[in-house]
């Protein structure tokens, strides 16, 4: 009998210290929380409820942000200067009042820099006493002072070749052999009226060298001389309308 009793509490003993093991061994841990959102995108919740958000970037990808915004700033500059690029046309209306009809072209090359090609032509005369017959050509290079090309102060530079036949009273002046040529500098300035007009004013001084014959001033009139003349004085003065694209 109290082998019995001695197994019956053996029994329970054992049975009550299994039920521990059993009771321990499902008491369930921390839970583990899995998320796919990236670190920046993670959102961590206070005790208490209050909801802390946090936006951690690695090193690396701040550097990639960076370089890739300056990829997108470098390109939009671009972008900017290649949509507001310089190109105008325009034409001298002092050369015009004379008779001497001109167009000119001046098209951006360089953040501050322009070139413009005038071209002068006269083939007709103003009477029998004066007439001013020419083709002429001045390439110029400007520089622009402000921040706006095609807008404010520029300075210039220029070179000009010319074939001419002028009578001019008694006497009439043609080339002979070789062109009128020679280079000057300039300085000018670009006043904006509206969105596409504007006017120029611009004046310059130089060195031409020509070569010359000089005729009497009548039909088939003689030949006087012939001179060679190395100019020293302004080589370009005008006051022009133009017109931006």
């Amino acid at each position: 009998m109290r082998h019995s009793t001695f197994n019956m509490r053996t029994i329970c003993l054992l049975a009550a210290l299994s039920g521990i093991t059993v009771l321990s061994a499902q008491t369930p841990g921390k839970p583990r929380v899995q998320t796919s959102a990236a670190p920046e995108e993670t959102t961590v919740y206070k005790p208490g409820g209050k909801k802390q958000e946090t936006a951690v970037a690695t090193s690396s990808k701040k550097e990639e942000d960076k370089r890739q915004s300056g990829k997108e700033n470098t390109g939009k500059k671009a972008t900017a200067f290649d949509g507001q690029r310089y190109l105008a046309l325009k034409t001298n209306v002092i050369y015009d009042a004379c008779a001497l009809l001109n167009l000119a072209v001046e098209m951006q090359v360089h953040k501050k820099i322009t070139v413009e090609l005038p071209l002068t032509c006269s083939l007709w005369d103003l009477g029998d006493k004066h007439g001013v017959r020419t083709v002429a050509l001045q390439p110029e290079a400007r520089w622009w002072i402000g921040n706006e090309t095609g807008r404010g102060h520029f300075v210039g530079l220029h070179a000009h070749v010319a074939w001419f036949n002028i009578k001019w009273n008694d006497d009439r002046y043609q080339d002979t052999d070789r062109p009128l040529l020679g280079a000057g500098i300039s300085y000018g300035y670009k006043l904006p009226l509206s969105k596409h007009w504007g006017a120029e004013f611009n004046l310059g001084v130089g060195y031409a060298n020509m070569k010359y014959n000089t005729y009497y001033n009548v039909d088939n009139g003689a030949l006087l001389d012939t001179r060679v003349r190395h100019y020293w004085g302004i080589t370009r003065v005008g006051a022009s309308l133009v017109y931006r694209f």
